[in-house]
């Protein structure tokens, strides 16, 4: 591992924390090297690939086959806009990553403006051909954030942890909110509980397409900065329940090398992770959270 690395976020020296590899889509063989700020408990990917875009397979974007799959996927998130509803009624919603934009779909259901920004081609002609809502492609959203219009939310549903600098886009976006928006930010766990048992097999780290995992207490702290309020944060909703039962599938398939092995790992995953997930809805840490923050400002 590479020494004298510095926190991207706060500067300090960063202590080497785990070498390991593509074990969730196994494109390459290369090994990857996270690194923990040992002040603000940042993890993050050092060096981050130049052309990160090559560890996207066409699956990763899973763009409905029919209306009707598109509504069935929606249905499975609709938890995502129930929750923004408790904070916010309508108005402009700009959704970061919105991949096969189920989200989108249930937020302009709902009687939101929906812009986005997805950087993959295909689903940004499916967001504007099928869904109905505004796409602008674009890999680098901090670019693209000054130029919108105030939005009263601002969503990144499991995309903060993609980016190159998560600060910069953060901080773009706080900008860009409303007095009394809202910012939504949902993303992997570094705290989980998952994280100490699996450590570089844990498949929320997803070596390297997320090149950073932000605890809580940071992120919170960043945003205050920002001139937001925390709101919300919460591990426990049903997309977070969900994930802890899959990532104690999945890691345990990472852990295995041989097909028919991975094959028996999937199939014992799902008593053990549902047996696991009660504990991480009480008291252990979830494997991914959900937080809100409202800009306080006028």
């Amino acid at each position: 591992m590479p020494m004298n690395v510095k926190c991207p976020y706060c500067q300090a020296l960063a202590i080497p924390g785990l070498r390991t590899r593509d074990y969730n889509q196994q494109i390459t063989t290369d090994s990857f090297d996270y690194f923990r700020c040992a002040v603000c408990d940042y993890w993050f990917l050092h060096p981050i690939p130049d052309d990160l875009g090559k560890y996207y397979p066409n699956s990763y974007y899973a763009i409905p086959s029919s209306v009707a799959r598109l509504r069935q996927s929606a249905e499975r998130q609709r938890y995502q806009i129930e929750t923004i509803q408790k904070f916010a009624r309508g108005g402009r919603l700009l959704d970061i990553g919105p991949g096969n934009g189920a989200f989108a779909y249930l937020a302009r259901q709902s009687g939101f403006e929906v812009q986005t920004l997805e950087m993959d081609g295909d689903c940004c002609r499916y967001l504007r051909d099928v869904i109905g809502v505004g796409a602008i492609q674009t890999d680098d959203p901090a670019f693209v954030l000054p130029q919108l219009p105030l939005q009263q939310v601002i969503t990144l549903w499991h995309v903060v942890e993609h980016l190159r600098d998560p600060w910069l886009c953060l901080q773009r976006a706080a900008e860009r909110l409303a007095p009394g928006g809202i910012l939504l930010v949902a993303t992997p766990n570094p705290q989980a509980l998952q994280f100490r048992v699996f450590r570089s097999r844990w498949v929320h780290l997803d070596a390297p397409r997320h090149v950073s995992l932000i605890p809580a207490p940071l992120l919170a702290r960043a945003l205050t900065s920002y001139g937001l309020r925390p709101v919300l944060v919460n591990s426990n909703d049903p997309g977070g329940r969900a994930l802890n039962v899959y990532g104690w599938r999945a890691s345990l398939v990472n852990l295995s090398p041989r097909r028919l092995a991975r094959a028996a790992a999937w199939r014992l995953g799902l008593p053990l992770g549902r047996l696991a997930s009660i504990a991480e809805t009480h008291g252990f840490p979830g494997s991914t959270y959900t937080a809100i923050f409202r800009n306080v400002d006028g």
